[in-house]
């Protein structure tokens, strides 16, 4: 698939995560995003490629993100595609109380407004980024902070 679609980017769910169905899912990417580089790997039928940057995304967890992208203009949109998924985010009737259906949303809405405080917007999404970028000729804007 990753040799059909030839992606530049990928984004994972952040490996250390509480669920472990999430980190489990990063390490199967992780594999096949190597082994589609590798040029004789089961097929030559298609050429190898390999992917410009894979990102990290946070569901359960929280670190320090080495990316952030202003959504402070989605942040609405965001919580109403959560919602959408009321088994997990909402207490249904005849349902036990977990961390998901009991307040979640606001925890993850939470870390975004942390995450927009670190470069003064409302709401950020933070990732981690496997391997750095390289910025060529980019100075902050006077004035604009960094």
């Amino acid at each position: 698939v990753l040799r059909t679609y030839q992606p530049s980017v990928v984004f994972l769910p952040y490996e250390d995560d509480r669920h472990p169905d999430h980190g489990q899912a990063t390490r199967l990417v992780e594999e096949a995003l190597f082994n589609a580089g590798i040029v004789k790997y089961a097929s030559n039928e298609q050429a190898a490629h390999r992917v410009w940057q894979v990102y990290y995304y946070f569901i359960n967890g929280f670190a320090k993100p080495d990316l952030l992208v202003d959504i402070s203009e989605h942040i609405h949109t965001k919580r109403a595609a959560l919602l959408a998924y009321k088994s997990q985010f909402t207490k249904q009737e005849g349902t036990v109380e977990t961390r998901l259906n009991t307040g979640f949303i606001n925890v993850i809405e939470g870390r975004e407004q942390l995450f927009g405080k670190m470069k003064q917007v409302a709401y950020a999404e933070g990732f981690i980024l496997k391997d750095p970028i390289l910025l060529a000729n980019c100075l902050p804007q006077s004035g604009k902070g960094g």
